[in-house]
């Protein structure tokens, strides 16, 4: 009978025991999770407010026909004239590109500037012509200062400057916007096509297409289609 209640309250304490245990094991967990998650959130706001704090705005230069400098070596305006032409020669600019149908030769007159084409529309630019206008402004940085520009410097410009910032720079897209839309280039209204698709470009899927050299964000494109067939 004495072993038989032994028994019984050494499994009585030992129950204790473990739903003691059990319970301070899960305290420790939630605290171990509450405590992670703070320090997480911390760490992330302050990368957060780091990166923020380390965006430079683009400086104007000349505001009579927009120009303004986003890094050393890129520049972004409206349509120059020729009054404005020995300002970018120098500033050393020796790639300008234009997102307007007008051909830029008319105000580079004989300038030893290299001039590239690509007439967009901000209404219904897509992927595919933002990966084309990220590469050729890049890559046109190896060869000097790279000016590009639509005709007002507003809409088509601040699109893919905007897009330049997040894409290529690594601006958060909130602070990129900002920029767009308070650095002086437009109002909200006249920004507002260029608003609407940074607010919805995919960037993580733009900077994997432009470390893979890819044309678009989808391979259901028309550009890939025209890559295929050339192949043949």
């Amino acid at each position: 009978m004495e072993r038989l209640i032994g028994a019984i309250r050494l499994t009585t304490s030992r129950k204790q025991y473990s739903s003691k245990g059990f319970a301070s094991v899960i305290v420790a967990m939630v605290l171990s999770s509450v405590i992670s998650s703070s320090a997480s959130a911390s760490l992330t706001d302050t990368s957060s407010d780091a990166s923020s704090s380390t965006n430079v705005w683009a400086a104007p230069v000349d505001k009579t026909f927009n120009l303004y400098e986003m890094t050393p070596t890129l520049y972004r305006s409206g349509l120059p004239n020729g009054e404005g032409l020995p300002l970018l020669l120098r500033l050393q600019v020796r790639t300008v590109v234009s997102f307007i149908k007008e051909d830029d030769a008319a105000w580079l007159g004989d300038a030893q500037v290299k001039h590239v084409n690509i007439p967009l529309h901000a209404d219904r630019v897509d992927d595919a012509e933002v990966l084309r206008v990220l590469r050729v402004v890049q890559s046109a940085q190896n060869e000097g200062p790279v000016m590009m520009h639509c005709k007002h410097g507003r809409n088509r410009t601040g699109l893919m400057a905007a897009m330049y910032r997040v894409v290529v720079q690594g601006w958060r897209k909130e602070d990129a916007l900002k920029e767009m839309q308070y650095g002086g280039y437009g109002s909200l209204e006249e920004l507002a096509d260029a608003t609407r698709y940074v607010e919805k470009a995919d960037v993580a899927q733009l900077r994997l297409a432009m470390a893979r050299g890819e044309c678009n964000t989808t391979r259901f494109s028309t550009c890939y289609m025209r890559n295929w067939l050339t192949q043949f």
